[in-house]
């Protein structure tokens, strides 16, 4: 699937549940709604991040590690997994299993279906529109910013900018630093050199 193609499925979900509020905290009406059940394992594999299951009863499963602590970090594979779910992913073996490593908030994939899944929780958890707003907001609200349309984040007086934005970006919604970056690079927003 093209980036297109994978966004406007993110937005077609976005629209048939978000009625206000961060895209993260739907996930529950949306499992309940397409019939899956949400689990936290604990996992020893370290290495393990979350699956998409189907069981023999042919139930659906969202499973996620338990011992991933960052809520960003947590929604993110979330929305990853449903990702996979949404976009048509065929089930192997009756489960995606994905690695800690193939779900990457930056978008680091080894193979297109795990590049997809990334990409539809980008798209998913910061929809370019509400993105592009609240950014640019943020950024014409900063004393400190020259520019009001890019924010180039450098070890100056522009990293401060961008410790007083991220907090609030990474609250609304329900992310990491690491996915906040990709998001706002991905937009062509802001680049980092730091």
């Amino acid at each position: 699937m093209t980036n297109n193609q994978i966004e406007q499925k993110a937005n077609e979900v976005l629209a048939a549940y978000l009625k206000k509020g961060g895209s993260h905290k739907i996930f529950a009406e949306i499992m309940q709604d397409e019939g899956i059940k949400y689990r936290e394992v604990l996992s020893e594999n370290q290495n393990f991040a979350g699956a998409l299951t189907k069981g023999n009863s042919g139930q659906v499963y969202v499973m996620v590690n338990k011992s991933i602590e960052n809520a960003g970090r947590k929604n993110f594979t979330i929305a990853h997994e449903l990702g996979h779910y949404f976009l048509g992913h065929q089930l192997k073996t009756n489960y995606f299993f994905c690695l800690d490593s193939q779900i990457s908030e930056e978008s680091i994939a080894t193979n297109d279906i795990e590049h997809e899944a990334n990409y539809f929780a980008s798209c998913f958890l910061m929809p370019e529109d509400k993105v592009r707003k609240a950014f640019f907001s943020m950024l014409k609200n900063s004393r400190k910013a020259k520019i009001k349309d890019f924010l180039h984040v450098k070890n100056d007086y522009t990293f401060s900018i961008w410790c007083g934005i991220r907090g609030d970006l990474m609250k609304r919604y329900g992310v990491s630093e690491a996915a906040l970056r990709y998001r706002l690079k991905q937009l062509g927003l802001a680049r980092f050199n730091f």
